[in-house]
């Protein structure tokens, strides 16, 4: 492996080459972990040791590594809410609590534990996947792997595009802005940067990890829906070049994410999405009592119902009263919100609700296991869905759309609305078709983490204005109608990581 200084490291490769957790300290800036040759063969020859740092992958990219501090500090699903609180189809209209200074768009400092710890979070995850990838990519005096290994590396190439993915687009404006626009540091296996390396180069490496990724899990199939596979690769790989603006093959890679699951019923529809076993997932983590964070967690706070901060606590997550007011009665997805008693077995008050008249936004689309099985599962340990096929489908209609195939994208849209409103038929063409593949996508991932990135890409802009259940306070804050790509929807370079990289000079960090 090659030496260098990057801020953070990753899992520790000597004695501990096989544990699944993270050293304690990020900040050390000199090299002291390296790959023990010997520890390698011995590793290749078990695929179950390779296993134990994927599995740690995962996880950390779950949980957030060593660094979550706080209840809404809990890694990728955190990431999720976050975002989608910085647009305005998810209404938060408390000004308290967490998550509320993400919804006033004035949580982006560089001192600020949001900016860090997903900094933290997804630079740990890269690192692990270095280590992985270096253990068993191809060399010169190794051959390429075949079998478990060889889906192991695809999933490190995977995970790590997917990162990098995410890292461009919360430090930077999209692709589209300019290739030369500072992005984020670069470091891979054998690679390191550690200046802002313009976007445009960051989606070289994107597209190059994507193509081998792919290419190792191509013909593996859908063994485990807590690992990457050719079809969550597949639509990690359509949602860059909707970026890129390569529409023909967005639309490609989508159809093969497509065949990775299957539409949902309606009974699946109103079951929680507490479950990788839903026709429609692709990816996602399985959590379970040892793994699961509690009140920090998704759930927590998206659960109307249960015991967690969105639920009996108060902070509840509402939908944006404009995207609830337009969502067909008969459409199945508008049960997703509207207070429900059946759902309400702990006996909360709505009275908050009530007050405003926002019982209707009440949203019960997540629903934790505990409160929809049987009750033999533990509290919080319901699984957290990453990519459905449903996502697939409407991002295979808009890229058919502005590839100037109309009539395939206006196929795809009813070939999935179909299955939540019967007898649903666009007829539409031109920019209607489109604003409504865009409105349909809307409605179907709430709360999912999808509306940040498409509204940056599309260049929309956010109107919380058409809602009546916004937080009066962002008035104070000027957040309530602002372009998708106001400064504020971009984050501030951490200030621990512009004390210790020179590179990056004092005036470019998204000032």
């Amino acid at each position: 492996m090659k030496s260098n200084n990057i801020l953070f490291k990753g899992i520790v490769m000597s004695t501990a080459l096989f544990a699944a957790s993270c050293s304690d300290s990020y900040l050390n800036t000199e090299p002291s972990q390296f790959l023990d040759e010997d520890a390698v063969s011995e590793a290749l020859q078990d695929p179950t040791k390779v296993q134990a740092l994927i599995t740690g992958a995962y996880m950390n990219f779950y949980n957030g590594g060593d660094y979550h501090t706080r209840h809404d500090d809990f890694g990728y699903p955190a990431i999720v809410i976050t975002t989608d609180l910085l647009c305005e189809d998810v209404a938060y209209h408390r000004d308290q609590h967490f998550f509320c200074y993400d919804y006033q768009l004035d949580n982006r400092l560089g001192n600020y534990a949001r900016t860090v710890s997903m900094w933290r979070q997804l630079y740990q995850v890269i690192d692990n996947t270095n280590d992985i990838i270096e253990m068993l990519k191809p060399t010169d005096n190794r051959p390429a792997p075949e079998g478990q290994l060889k889906s192991m590396l695809g999933q490190a190439y995977g995970l790590r595009a997917y990162c990098y993915f995410w890292l461009v687009n919360l430090w930077q404006q999209p692709l589209s802005v300019g290739a030369n626009q500072l992005g984020v540091p670069l470091k891979t296996e054998d690679v390191y940067r550690p200046e802002r390396v313009p976007v445009g180069e960051i989606y070289d490496q994107i597209v190059s990890d994507l193509e081998n990724g792919y290419g190792y899990l191509k013909g593996a199939g859908l063994s485990n829906k807590g690992n990457l596979s050719e079809y969550s690769v597949a639509a990690i790989y359509a949602n860059v070049l909707m970026f890129k603006g390569d529409y023909a093959n967005a639309a490609k890679y989508a159809e093969e994410a497509i065949k990775g699951g299957s539409l949902n019923s309606k009974a699946e529809m109103l079951s929680g999405f507490n479950s990788l076993d839903m026709s429609e997932v692709i990816w996602g983590y399985s959590v379970n009592g040892e793994t699961t964070g509690y009140y920090a967690s998704f759930f927590s706070h998206m659960d109307s119902y249960f015991i967690g901060y969105g639920g009996q606590v108060g902070f509840r997550k509402l939908v944006g009263s404009q995207l609830y007011d337009k969502i067909d009665a008969n459409d199945v997805r508008k049960k997703w919100f509207g207070y429900n008693d059946d759902y309400n077995l702990l006996g909360i008050s709505y009275g908050y609700e009530d007050g405003y008249g926002f019982s209707d936004y009440i949203a019960g689309k997540f629903r934790d296991k505990y409160m929809t099985s049987d009750g033999n599962d533990d509290p919080f340990t319901s699984d957290i869905i990453y990519f459905r096929t449903a996502e697939m489908y409407y991002l295979a209609a808009e890229a058919y759309y502005l590839n100037d195939e109309p009539t395939k994208a206006q196929n795809k849209l009813n070939e999935i609305v179909s299955t939540r409103l019967d007898g649903y038929t666009c007829g539409l063409s031109g920019q209607a078709l489109y604003d409504e593949i865009c409105w349909q996508k809307r409605i179907d991932m709430w709360g999912e983490g999808c509306r940040y990135l498409d509204a940056k890409r599309r260049d929309e802009n956010i109107t919380r204005s058409a809602s009546v259940n916004y937080a009066a306070d962002l008035r104070f804050y000027n957040a309530i109608d602002y372009s998708a790509r106001d400064y504020r929807m971009i984050y501030r370079i951490p200030t621990v990581e512009m004390q210790n990289n020179p590179e990056i000079p004092a005036d470019d960090d998204n000032k």
